[in-house]
């Protein structure tokens, strides 16, 4: 099976790590790509021979405005792997563009053009799927699942004995979904106990709002760390005794498995993160992840609950190790993408 992967990509965002990862270790799959980052540097000559090579040309994540025109290029199906809506993302998590305005209608065919025009449309949960179904009309049928997922062979236990205090982490982008004022929020609750210590890694969004925040409260139980390459994140990730995951009070924040919770249970991390339809499709609360409503109280006591539980946290981390080895490492989602497009059934031999 040859594979053209094309589109604007770097090849660096985490989703399409994993999947070039996996299906660079498989001996039935070949990757050719075509990258263009604007429709003026796209050749037609040279994409029309890798188009006649290929048996399905699969379009990465974030490569929205690309897929319907090279859908007009090409004679083979098309796969497009969104990862995410830009409708639901500006319009109901950000909320930066007004219900029903023009610029939300913008953002909404932003999507439905592209979805409608792909073979394949790759959703990374079933609760996305139903979104992408109810919300843009794409046919159930068309929808295939792909989870995130991690690598296992990079995102690996390191074993180490707990801090003192013990070190609640959190990484990510500061964006809406992630509800890192319930994180700060927990602490401020938390503040005069001596037993936890909060690090969060990232930058973004909301990520100067949150340090005013801290300021106001004069927290001194946090630690911004600001941003670090995704090489240095096992390490990081390495020194949390106890990792949190999302809590955001938003339509999206139900809808998503984020990268962190995977990179966390590969590295065998005792996780709390939101209770949410889209966790509970992957993990089993209690066995392999601790969840919680999404506010400050429920969740400090969650986790001054299993500070103080040796084993539970040692359980979870196992489970949740356990979990993305054997179902979600680099080569099960790579076995998942080729099994989605071999349901395309256009050329023999795929």
């Amino acid at each position: 099976m040859i594979i053209l992967f094309a589109g604007k990509f770097t090849g660096e965002y985490n989703r399409d790590k994993i999947i070039l990862e996996g299906l660079k270790k498989r001996n039935d799959v070949k990757i050719i790509e075509y990258k263009f980052n604007k429709k003026k540097d796209f050749s037609r000559e040279k994409f029309t021979h890798l188009n006649e090579q290929c048996d399905v040309i699969y379009c990465p994540s974030f490569s929205h405005k690309f897929v319907r025109f090279i859908k007009k290029q090409a004679t083979k199906p098309v796969v497009f792997d969104p990862l995410i809506s830009n409708y639901l993302t500006k319009v109901f998590d950000y909320k930066n563009v007004k219900k029903r305005s023009p610029r939300a209608f913008r953002n909404y065919l932003k999507d439905k053009i592209p979805f409608n025009a792909a073979d394949i449309l790759i959703a990374d949960t079933e609760q996305h799927k139903r979104y992408y179904h109810k919300t843009f009309g794409i046919p159930l049928k068309k929808i295939h699942i792909l989870p995130v997922g991690a690598d296992t062979s990079k995102f690996k236990p390191i074993l180490k004995e707990p801090n003192h205090p013990l070190i609640i982490g959190f990484y990510g982008g500061f964006i809406p979904l992630q509800g890192t004022k319930f994180i700060i929020e927990a602490a401020n609750i938390l503040k005069e106990n001596n037993s936890v210590y909060f690090h969060l890694i990232g930058t973004g969004y909301e990520y100067e709002k949150m340090q005013k925040l801290v300021a106001e409260l004069n927290l001194k139980n946090i630690h911004f760390e600001g941003w670090v390459d995704y090489n240095e994140l096992p390490a990081k990730i390495a020194g949390f005794d106890i990792c949190l995951g999302i809590f955001g009070d938003t339509i999206k924040a139900k809808l998503v498995v984020p990268n962190k919770i995977y990179h966390y249970a590969a590295m065998g991390k005792p996780i709390i993160t939101m209770d949410s339809p889209a966790i509970k499709e992957i993990f089993t609360e209690n066995k392999n992840i601790e969840l919680v409503k999404n506010n400050g109280k429920e969740l400090a006591n969650r986790i001054l609950k299993l500070a103080s539980d040796r084993n539970k946290k040692i359980e979870l981390g196992k489970n949740a190790r356990e979990l993305a080895e054997s179902e979600f490492n680099e080569d099960k989602i790579a076995e998942k993408l080729v099994a989605i497009i071999k349901t395309t059934q256009t050329k023999k031999g795929i």
